[in-house]
């Protein structure tokens, strides 16, 4: 599979650190789409390929794949640790004006693949709910048709599906663009305005401290 548009911020023998575009699977499915696995499988000329976490199909930014499966291990274990930190920007519907942290308790129904937040400790569920935990700081104003937004930066505090999305929804903040979570006033946008901005972990294997930036895809810079 050929996808110019994958543009590769860092490898080395262990780790490859790619900027993903926005409608590019991570993961193949059953239909068979155009996925990053499969880019670098072919990229790479070997089957083996560490895919460390997801990003939604239309979430453009950075990813990191393993080379190696103790590569994965490692990385995978920063993970579940939170010492593999991911950094997001998005746009938000409204006019945010502090740095907050937002605490949610999630529930995903897999036959929908929709998440919604628990809103009350006794409400019930055949599930159990997932806690979410990210922190955000708005950085700059700005219009969408007559809307306005605020372009924020997330770090995510657990990695859980569709999480930005569904808890800046809850918080009366939805992302401009998103069809699924948002108030249905922007999605003429095309897709979640939803960005990952920057990934930092320690090597796999030397234990060096590195930081990424996927620039800012060309649509969100309004």
């Amino acid at each position: 599979m050929s996808n110019p548009e994958v543009t590769i911020l860092f490898e080395d023998t262990q780790v490859l650190v790619i900027s993903k575009p926005a409608g590019l699977l991570s993961q193949g499915e059953h239909r068979g789409d155009p996925n990053v696995v499969d880019w670098a499988r072919a990229y790479l000329g070997r089957n083996y390929v560490g895919l460390i976490h997801r990003l939604d199909r239309n979430t453009s930014g950075a990813m990191i794949l393993a080379k190696r499966s103790k590569a994965a291990q490692r990385l995978t274990e920063q993970l579940q640790e939170g010492t593999l930190t991911r950094k997001y920007l998005a746009w938000l519907e409204g006019t945010l004006k502090d740095a907050a942290t937002w605490k949610h308790l999630l529930l995903k129904d897999p036959r929908t693949n929709r998440v919604r937040v628990l809103k009350s400790g006794s409400e019930r569920s055949s599930e159990k709910p997932k806690e979410a935990v990210l922190s955000l700081r708005p950085l700059k104003s700005g219009v969408w048709k007559s809307q306005p937004l605020t372009l924020a930066e997330f770090k995510l505090e657990t990695g859980r599906s569709h999480q930005i999305r569904v808890q800046a929804a809850a918080e009366g903040f939805p992302l401009l663009g998103d069809p699924k979570y948002g108030s249905g006033k922007t999605l003429d946008f095309g897709r979640p305005a939803l960005h990952s901005i920057e990934l930092q972990f320690k090597h796999p294997i030397s234990g060096e401290l590195l930081t990424f930036e996927a620039p800012l895809a060309p649509d969100m810079k309004l």
